[in-house]
């Protein structure tokens, strides 16, 4: 009986101090989760700077063209689908992006927009794949978000290892890896980006298995 009640308590003790231990250092531990969504590589000359869709007038697409026109690689790809609205009418934002980097007063000759429609890092990865192999791409600079640059560099890397990735992360005024429980936006960006990278694993490695490194989307390189 005495035994059981000192295991008991030995239980008890246990689950209060991971309580309270959990509670002291809450912070540091979401700052951790935050702070595990970003990665950025070495940088290194490459072949060409590719900025990931979804941010076509922000701070991806700067980042992007400052790093061009640095001369870390020859030339920049901006790709996106379709938009549409009273302003811009019927345009690609790939295209889209290419004019917002002009506007802020780098060279158009540094950019080549990517027609590209896609839903997903996985499918964008898989369709970018004959792009950088006919323009001869042997390392390619990705550009995305900070929270988005962990998961990024998974998939390229897993979709395409015939290539050398190096990630650049670029601030999010959405995400701040040091606050982000606080915001109903940053607490949804961090839980979908997690579902996403554990999605993406099992996807890409059905994609493998399955041999389909090849798009299934159509691209058109345009400007």
């Amino acid at each position: 009986m005495r035994r059981n009640r000192a295991v008991l308590w030995l239980a008890l003790s246990i689950a209060v101090a991971c309580l309270v231990t959990t509670f002291l250092f809450r912070d540091l531990l979401l700052m951790g989760l935050g702070g595990e969504l970003i990665v950025a590589d070495r940088l290194e000359k490459a072949d060409l700077i590719y900025v990931l869709a979804g941010d076509f007038f922000g701070s991806r697409v700067l980042s992007g063209a400052e790093l061009g026109a640095r001369g870390y690689a020859p030339r920049v790809l901006l790709s996106g689908g379709r938009y549409s609205n009273e302003f811009y009418g019927n345009r690609f934002s790939g295209d889209l992006a290419v004019q917002f980097a002009v506007e802020h007063g780098y060279s158009p000759k540094l950019f080549q927009s990517v027609r590209l429609e896609s839903v997903s890092t996985l499918e964008e990865a898989r369709a970018m794949g004959p792009v950088f192999r006919r323009l001869g791409a042997k390392r390619v600079i990705l550009v995305t978000s900070n929270f988005h640059s962990r998961r990024a560099r998974l998939v390229f890397r897993m979709i395409l290892p015939d290539i050398d990735f190096r990630v650049v992360p670029s601030a999010d005024r959405d995400f701040d890896p040091s606050s982000w429980w606080k915001t109903d936006r940053g607490r949804h960006l961090v839980i979908s980006e997690y579902e996403k990278i554990f999605g993406s694993l099992f996807l890409g490695r059905r994609a493998s298995d399955a041999g389909l490194h090849e798009p299934a989307a159509m691209f058109n390189l345009g400007l």
